[in-house]
């Protein structure tokens, strides 16, 4: 491939330069103008596709033939800079990039796309022209086509938009951070709200009220000694079994009041086949609320998992996406065997409307999101590498 080690590090820099997060004006609108613009110099057609007001979805398309086609997605938006110093300041020191988003995920955006252009050069060289111009040499099999998300880390309305478009290929690349491994598998997401709304009462008399508060404590404790024990019996090959996390419990006003409301925020994680965490939640509420004269509940699912289904995903180790990737793994020198991951992506979104998926992409997400955020200069280039490589294996 003609691609070389500063192209995809530069590139990477100047998008952690640009800040598109939800702190900022526009959040991912200078982004994706930024990468149009980018794409176009290169002779790739690139288009913003609206989602939200400003926020727009970067598409750019190498055309092939009618044969499998292939994504490479990967999502524009990182949170932001919180405790990180100079987050929107890339830095390399002892072969390692640092800045919000390096490893989460700007820097495998800058990959796929120098594997994009380095393909759509080769491809433009390979290409007959003047009377040979009816031939099929050089032209892919099917579509390349690179897709840039916005809203990822609050939600999710970019992959929804793409799926809602009507845009398919046959398989799809996410590119969030694994370190290089190839996951095909990783959790849904479920954020749940239980209202509890009691009686008030004064505290010198609490026998007239109903505490919200301490039915929340009676809800948090089944939580606890009821769900989480049967969460570790279910398992999945390639993930930790699924979890809950009492994340927030906020009721009541002050210390002589019968607390009238009461709320629990839960996030729960599911493997595959683990399908109904609402309602598995709800029943266990109900189990604790029910015929309580004055106190009356509500468990709802947040918009933030709803509005896009945060779904596991799951793709069999023999499909051909996969084993493209184990080939290229080898062949670039990196580990070739499955793994799965604890987080929830767009490729699930992706996966649930028949495009077969894998994630794949350089960092560790455990540097994500804090002051650690950072890629090493060695994965950028190998991700480059792993990305062209399956390209021309599905499409070549």
């Amino acid at each position: 491939m003609s691609v070389t080690r500063p192209d995809v590090l530069e590139l990477t820099k100047r998008l952690i330069e640009i800040e598109s997060h939800p702190l900022c004006d526009g959040r991912e609108a200078a982004i994706g103008r930024f990468l149009v613009d980018w794409f176009a110099e290169r002779g790739i057609e690139a288009e913003l596709q609206p989602v939200d007001g400003e926020r727009a979805n970067v598409i750019a398309r190498v055309p092939g033939g009618d044969g499998p086609s292939l994504m490479l997605c990967g999502h524009m938006d990182t949170v932001p800079a919180g405790d990180m110093p100079d987050a929107f300041t890339p830095r390399v020191e002892e072969g390692v990039l640092w800045g919000r988003g390096a490893c989460d995920m700007k820097g495998a955006i800058a990959a796929m796309a120098t594997a994009m252009a380095a393909i759509a050069s080769e491809n433009a060289a390979h290409s007959p022209v003047g009377d040979e111009a009816e031939s099929p040499t050089g032209e892919l099999a099917g579509d390349l086509v690179f897709v840039g998300t916005v809203d990822e880390e609050t939600g999710g309305l970019g992959v929804k938009g793409i799926i809602d478009s009507g845009l398919r290929t046959t398989y799809a690349v996410v590119g969030e951070p694994t370190g290089l491994r190839v996951a095909l598998a990783h959790k849904g997401a479920c954020f749940i709200r239980i209202t509890l709304v009691g009686r008030g009462a004064h505290g010198s008399c609490p026998e007239k009220g109903v505490s919200a508060v301490s039915y929340a404590a009676r809800i948090v404790r089944a939580i606890e000694e009821e769900l989480r024990p049967r969460l570790d019996g279910r398992t999945h090959p390639l993930l930790s079994p699924s979890t809950v996390n009492v994340g927030r419990v906020c009721g009541g006003t002050q210390p002589n009041i019968v607390a009238e409301r009461c709320e629990i925020d839960i996030d729960r994680r599911m493997v595959p086949g683990d399908d109904d965490p609402l309602g598995e939640i709800t029943m266990l509420v109900e189990e604790v609320c029910r015929g309580v004269d004055g106190l009356a509940f509500a468990v709802e699912e947040s918009p933030m998992t709803s509005v896009v289904p945060h779904t596991s995903l799951q793709t069999p180790v023999d499909s051909p996406l996969a084993r493209a990737a184990f080939a290229a793994c080898r062949t670039v020198g990196r580990p070739a065997d499955p793994v799965g991951v604890t987080y929830w992506t767009d490729g699930s979104h992706l996966a649930d409307h028949g495009i077969e998926t894998i994630v794949l992409g350089p960092g560790e997400i455990a540097d994500a999101h804090g002051p650690h955020d950072r890629v090493t200069i060695d994965e950028l280039h190998d991700a480059v590498e792993l990305y062209g490589r399956i390209a021309r294996s599905i499409l070549t």
